[in-house]
C-alpha cells in the first residue's frame, strides 16, 4: 500500500518516516520549505513532494495512488495573533485532505489530534477518551482549532473513509532543538531555574510513531486513542532532565503570577515585533499549574503488548542526542542564548 505522511518534517512525523521505513515501508511525505536532513538509507526509501495543506493541486498530486495516510501536520501555537493561521491549518488544510482522501478513495486514514481537544476544566483532572467537551473549556484557539479539524475526520468517517485519532500528550524526544519539547532541554541544559507547578502527562515520540503503526494495520475503525506513557509533575521532568545534562535541578516555582508578568511581557513584545512568537502566554501559564492525569488504558486492552517507554529512559535518549548535536562552539552560543 502506497502511504503518505503528512507534517514529515516536524517532531513525530519525522521519528514516524523512520519507523515506517525501518519496517521495509517505502513511504511519499510532505515538506514545504526544505526536506530534512535523514541518513542516506532512510532517504532512499521516501518520496519527497513539495506540497502546503491548503493547496488543492498540490495535494491531490501528493496523494495520488495513495492508500493510507497519516496525518500529522498542523500549526502549533498559543498566541493570540496566530488564531487565523491555526484555523486554516487546523481546521481548513484538514478538511480539505478529508474531502481529497474521500475522492481519490484512500482507504485509511490516521489522524493526530492533541489532548488540548478534549478540553480541560479546573484543578485536578482525569482525563480519558470519554472526556467530553461540552463538560470542558477550550483554554487556547490551539486546543479549539484541533478539537474542529477532528470534527472534519469524523464527518469523513461518516462519508466512507476509515479513520482512527490519536490524541498524545506532551510528545518528548529529539527534533528542533529550538522549538516545541525538543527546546525544553536546550533551556534545562543553559541552568533554567524555574519549574512549573502542575502535573501533565508525557509521551516517547517514538512510542506514538510505532502506536500510530499499530493502529493503521489493525482492523480499527472510528476509535479515539490517549497515547500517554506517564504523568510527571513538571517539576520531577524538569529535575531529571537537568540530572542528565548534570545540571542543577530547577529551584524556583514559577506560581501564577509570576508566570502571568511574563506573559504580559512577552504579549506586548509580540505586539512591537511582527514575527516574534511568544512562548509564554496567559493560556500556557494557566494549563502549566493544572494537574492533569492522562490515562492510555484503552489503547493498552487493544495491544496488551505494547510497553511505553518509561520516561527515564527517553529523557536519557533525548538529552544525549541533544548533547551530540553540540559543536563545542556552539555550547557557549546556546548557554548565552538561554
Amino acid at each position: 500500500m502506497s502511504i503518505l505522511v503528512t507534517g514529515a518534517t516536524g517532531l513525530l512525523g519525522s521519528h514516524l518516516i523512520r519507523h515506517l521505513v525501518a519496517q521495509g515501508l517505502s513511504v511519499k511525505a510532505i515538506y514545504r520549505a526544505q526536506i530534512p536532513d535523514f541518513p542516506e538509507e532512510i532517504q532512499d526509501k521516501v518520496e519527497w513532494v513539495k506540497a502546503d495543506l491548503l493547496d488543492l493541486a498540490a495535494m491531490r498530486e501528493a496523494l495520488q495512488d495513495v492508500h493510507q495516510v497519516y496525518h500529522c501536520a498542523g500549526k502549533v501555537s498559543f498566541s493570540r495573533k496566530a488564531r487565523r493561521e491555526l484555523m486554516q491549518v487546523n481546521v481548513d488544510g484538514t478538511r480539505q485532505l478529508v474531502d481529497l482522501c474521500l475522492d481519490m478513495q484512500v482507504k485509511r486514514l490516521v489522524h493526530v489530534s492533541s489532548v488540548a481537544a478534549l478540553g480541560r476544566g479546573e484543578g485536578e483532572q482525569h482525563i480519558t477518551e470519554q472526556s467530553l467537551p461540552e463538560d470542558r473549556k477550550f483554554h487556547s484557539a490551539y486546543a479549539l482549532s484541533k478539537y474542529l479539524g477532528e470534527m472534519e475526520v469524523w464527518r469523513g468517517m461518516a462519508e466512507g473513509l476509515q479513520v482512527v485519532v490519536v490524541y498524545p500528550t506532551i510528545i518528548l524526544g529529539p527534533g528542533h532543538w529550538h522549538t516545541g519539547s525538543p527546546a525544553l532541554f536546550q533551556k534545562i541544559y543553559a541552568g533554567f531555574p524555574f519549574y512549573s507547578t502542575g502535573v501533565n502527562g508525557f509521551v516517547d515520540v517514538r512510542d506514538v510513531a510505532k502506536a500510530m503503526h499499530l493502529l493503521m494495520c489493525a482492523n480499527i475503525n472510528g476509535e479515539r486513542f490517549i497515547l500517554n506513557g506517564d504523568n510527571w509533575s513538571y517539576r520531577q521532568l524538569f529535575t531529571t532532565i537537568a540530572q542528565y545534562f548534570h545540571q542543577p535541578p530547577p529551584r524556583f516555582p514559577a506560581n501564577q503570577w509570576m508566570g502571568e508578568c511574563v506573559a504580559w511581557y512577552q504579549r506586548i513584545k509580540a505586539w512591537l515585533h511582527r514575527d516574534y512568537e511568544p512562548v509564554v502566554t496567559h493560556e500556557t501559564v494557566h494549563t502549566s499549574q493544572l494537574r492533569l492525569y492522562y490515562d492510555a488504558s484503552k489503547f493498552l486492552q487493544y495491544f496488551p503488548d505494547f510497553q511505553f517507554t518509561p520516561l527515564n529512559e527517553t529523557i536519557a535518549y533525548t538529552c544525549q542526542q541533544f548533547l551530540l548535536s553540540l559543536q563545542p562552539s556552539r555550547r557557549e552560543a546556546i548557554v548565552t542564548d538561554v
